[in-house]
């Protein structure tokens, strides 16, 4: 059965949330606790799915308790509520949680939350997977310039000069990050050259994106040299499907998490490639395997859930959204229009789930959305041109 931690040390707010989830109590097993070292002591003996916690506890606060879930459990997925609070204030803390919750919160909207959290543990949790993680010795961190990205962006006070600081540190991000701006894809008016300009022509939120994912491939470089594997092809498809998947909404906000699980979305293939595992489904309702790698990687990383689904169920939208067309669906559909438009790509036709389309009511939407996959296509063959003729 699902577990699942509460932890907060109100008394009158523990039997709140535990009223709210007694319609579940067949299918969760749910704990409640008013002491984070409680709560602990008894996750050390009963693996937990999900941990949920107050930020603002005595004596051991939920920032510590986040802290040890993360070093003890790092596959728990870890949400985080908090009353009101300065941005700085619970900044440490959000960055160890998957999804963080203000008091008073909507009792549906953090339903669903957990119940996504179960949905990806259950993803996670095959022998596969733990054996996977074994044969890549200690699980890789998360990504440095992106944690202090995010860090400085969630500072009031930080601006474009703190940001590019930050990624000018790194002189091979800095060069990938200046190279993307100046593609088809983004169709600036004139030549970017520094870090700084690159922010301030993109915003600093894709920037952190653009970095997270040039942050991924530089960590697993070592796929570079798989036979048949290209990482500079991955990044391609990566871009390819991000672009098309932002362009299909008109929310600024939505467009923002579909083109960062856009870009993250194939993150698996290239962890396979660097230990020579091969990716191939186990059976028939499992999910590809890459799609399971890359979901497991970004939790231990604690992005953001929404994300991780896209990652981990990008093959098959309608085990994670059977009713709407969100981030999942969305990536979905991009990608595989970009395998359409890049076939030789790895051999392989991905199907796309028409019935699925048909049943939240957008395949009527399809060649409006082919037709904008094309346009990016072939702005990036232009691209690739030029640079051919430049070289």
């Amino acid at each position: 059965m699902k577990r699942l931690v509460v932890i907060d040390d109100e008394q009158l707010v523990l039997d709140a949330i535990q009223r709210q989830f007694r319609s579940t109590r067949k299918d969760w097993d749910s704990h409640y606790f008013q002491r984070g070292e409680d709560a602990l002591a008894f996750m050390a003996e009963h693996p937990t799915d999900v941990v949920m916690t107050d930020l603002n506890m005595a004596p051991m606060d939920g920032e510590a308790v986040l802290k040890a879930v993360q070093e003890r459990s790092p596959g728990t997925v870890r949400l985080m509520l908090t009353g009101a609070a300065g941005v700085k204030s619970t900044l440490p803390a959000a960055l160890l949680a998957h999804q963080s919750f203000s008091k008073p919160c909507n009792p549906l909207e953090l339903r669903k939350a957990i119940e996504r959290a179960f949905r990806t543990r259950l993803t996670l949790g095959t022998d596969q997977m733990r054996e996977l993680a074994g044969s890549l010795g200690s699980l890789p961190s998360v990504p440095e310039i992106y944690t202090r990205l995010t860090r400085v962006m969630n500072d009031p006070d930080a601006g474009l000069n703190e940001v590019a600081a930050i990624i000018e540190e790194d002189a091979a991000i800095s060069t990938k990050l200046i190279q993307l701006v100046n593609s088809s894809m983004f169709a600036v008016a004139q030549r970017v050259d520094s870090v700084r300009d690159a922010a301030s022509y993109l915003g600093m939120n894709l920037v952190k994106m653009l970095v997270l994912s040039a942050e991924v491939h530089q960590r697993f470089s070592a796929a570079a040299s798989q036979p048949g594997f290209s990482l500079e092809r991955e990044q391609a498809h990566g871009s390819l499907v991000a672009n098309i998947a932002r362009e299909l909404t008109d929310d600024r906000e939505l467009a923002d998490r579909f083109f960062l699980a856009g870009l993250l979305h194939d993150v698996g293939r290239v962890v396979l490639a660097s230990v020579g595992v091969g990716d191939e489904v186990s059976s028939g309702d499992e999910a590809v395997l890459h799609a399971s790698v890359g979901a497991y990687l970004l939790t231990l990383w604690g992005i953001p859930l929404s994300v991780v689904d896209a990652v981990g169920h990008h093959h098959d939208p309608a085990t994670a959204e059977p009713d709407s067309f969100g981030v999942v669906t969305a990536v979905h559909v991009a990608d595989v229009l970009a395998h359409e438009l890049q076939p030789e790509r790895d051999g392989a036709t991905k199907a796309m789930d028409a019935d699925h389309l048909q049943r939240i009511g957008v395949l009527g939407r399809l060649e409006e959305w082919r037709a904008i996959a094309r346009r990016f296509d072939v702005a990036n063959e232009a691209n690739g041109a030029e640079g051919a003729e430049a070289a």
